[in-house]
This record gives C-alpha cells, structure tokens and sequence, in this order.
C-alpha cells in the first residue's frame, strides 16, 4: 500500500483530497484497524495546547482543573458522536463508497458465528 508523503500527509489531515493512488490507504485511515484511535488523535490533539494555557490563569489548582475537564468532556463527547459521519464525509469527498465505514461492524455471518459459539443452549 502507498502511503502519502509528508505535505499530503498534512493536506490530508487538514481536510483535502488525496491523489487517487492513495484511496486505498485513505480507506484504511478511515475504517481500518485503529481509525478511531487516529480520529480521535486528530481532533484533539491541536487542543490540548490550548486547554494547558487555562493552567495559566490565576487560582487554584483543582479550580483550573475542573475547568479543562469541563471543557474536554464535551468535546470528547461530541467528537466520538461524529466521527462516522465525519468518516462518511471524508470517504466521500475521496470519490470512495461511504458505506465502507459500515463493514467496519460485525457481519451477519460473524453475529451468527459468535451466537452459535457462545449463544445460549
């Protein structure tokens, strides 16, 4: 699998469309292995910097904290929430099936599979 280099690497992750080479490695950034792990990486990541400068304000400690809680559980909360139709969206603007974030779950073969393994007798 070809993988993108640097500057496409950061055009990619900054919201443009890669060359169509790449589809299959965008298809695996997307519903591969670990896509949600590296969704999450890239939405929050930027922040973090900004949520450490609230450590500057003057008060205390456990103040400060419960501030940058109250502002990372939020947006925690709501990037998990979106992360498939933000998958959807990204699959699509490459030209790829947005179904694919679907396959990602369980087949009905592997549902009935799992059932007739460790189902109830």
């Amino acid at each position: 699998m070809k993988t993108p280099t640097i500057r496409q690497r950061i055009a990619y992750d900054l919201g443009r469309e890669l060359p169509e080479e790449l589809h299959e490695w965008v298809t695996h950034d997307l519903v591969g292995h670990g896509a949600m792990e590296r969704y999450l990486v890239r939405f929050l990541g930027p922040v973090i910097p900004f949520f450490a400068l609230v450590l500057l304000f003057p008060g205390p400690m456990l103040l400060k904290i419960g501030l940058i809680v109250m502002m990372i559980v939020p947006l925690v909360i709501f990037t998990v929430a979106l992360s498939y139709v933000w998958r959807r969206f990204r699959l699509a603007q490459h030209g790829l099936n947005p179904a694919l974030v679907d396959q990602a779950k369980f087949s009905e073969h592997d549902r009935d599979m799992y059932e007739l393994h460790y189902g109830h007798r």
